[in-house]
């Protein structure tokens, strides 16, 4: 009895007396039994959703994705303006930014930017069900369904333990990431002849792959630094993702690129 009222007493302490104050009890931040319950339907949807659509006809649904796109280009526009105009090198430091806590008019800005990020990655789960719905099954792939469940978890981690800081840089450079990815799904969507011939698809790729090793490279820092100041468990939780998303997307790469022109 005492060892489970010990466990219970730590459960509290990690989930609620150290989550951020600010943030924990916002929309969708809020109890982790909550977000596992959503986390759980998205995978039950990822293995339910094929078999629903088996014998049924492909939806139309070309013009809300394209609303989607835009949508998306405009928000990760917002927010990597946004994310640049905190002050990276000159008010913040470029390595090793602490989270502020206190609240500050920008300790709480960055708070929201984090959050919204977040709700991003909500939003982002909007692509598997247009791959559903579309029957695309060939791209409800085990890297689309780890990228968008893994950044998932770990924005719900950082929007209620760590909301700010150091990772606030990596969100940035990830937005202007999404925004050359929507710009282009929404134009080859609504100009389905340039699918074949515009010739940034290989590109967009690449612009990932780079994006990752700049994430990895910044977020070291974090694991070997004794003094950095940001939260050494989130940095490893980034680091950790980040290497697997970017060996998946080099495997990815060099499969459809690679091997298809030496063939």
């Amino acid at each position: 009895m005492k060892e489970l009222t010990t466990v219970y007493s730590t459960y509290l302490q990690v989930v609620y007396d150290l989550a951020d104050r600010r943030t924990r009890d916002w929309f969708l931040t809020g109890s982790p039994w909550t977000f596992l319950l959503l986390l759980g339907s998205y995978l039950y949807f990822v293995n339910s959703g094929p078999r629903f659509m088996k014998n049924r006809p492909v939806y139309n649904i070309d013009g809300i994705i394209g609303i989607y796109d835009i949508a998306q280009v405009i928000i990760c526009s917002y927010l990597f303006i946004k994310g640049i105009t905190f002050g990276w090198g000159t008010k913040l430091r470029l390595f090793c930014e602490p989270v502020d806590t206190s609240n500050s008019p920008l300790a709480n800005e960055m708070a929201l930017w984090v959050w919204m990020l977040y709700m991003t990655k909500m939003l982002d789960l909007l692509d598997t069900v247009f791959i559903v719905l579309r029957k695309k099954n060939n791209q409800l792939s085990f890297l689309h369904v780890f990228h968008h469940a893994t950044m998932l978890f770990l924005l719900y981690y950082t929007t209620r333990w760590s909301p700010g800081g150091h990772c606030v840089l990596n969100g940035t450079i990830n937005c202007f990431v999404h925004v050359v990815m929507y710009a282009y799904y929404f134009i080859t969507n609504a100009f389905p002849e340039y699918k074949k011939n515009i010739w940034w698809k290989k590109h967009i790729t690449e612009i990932q792959l780079v994006q990752f090793v700049l994430i990895i490279i910044h977020t070291l820092p974090t694991l070997i630094q004794e003094d950095c100041g940001y939260p050494a468990f989130g940095g490893g939780l980034i680091f950790l993702e980040t290497s697997i998303i970017l060996y998946l997307f080099s495997k990815f790469y060099v499969k459809i690129y690679w091997k298809k022109k030496e063939n």
